[in-house]
């Protein structure tokens, strides 16, 4: 059974590197105040990853 974190993908240490990486469809995440980051889908933005503590980072971080 695959869990929700074995679908976040590599992990990314700074928020540039995500930023190149992210498509314009793609949302970039993080769960611990910006010290690492997720490349997802919106819809892989799931409840279950917002309950896990993950949010989305706004373009202007």
């Amino acid at each position: 059974m695959s869990s929700i974190l074995d679908q976040l993908g590599p992990k990314y240490f700074a928020l540039d590197a995500a930023r190149v990486d992210a498509s314009p469809t793609e949302v970039i995440i993080s769960n611990d105040e910006g010290t690492t980051y997720y490349i997802v889908t919106p819809d892989l933005l799931t409840a279950e990853l917002l309950e896990l503590g993950y949010k989305k980072i706004d373009e202007e971080n």
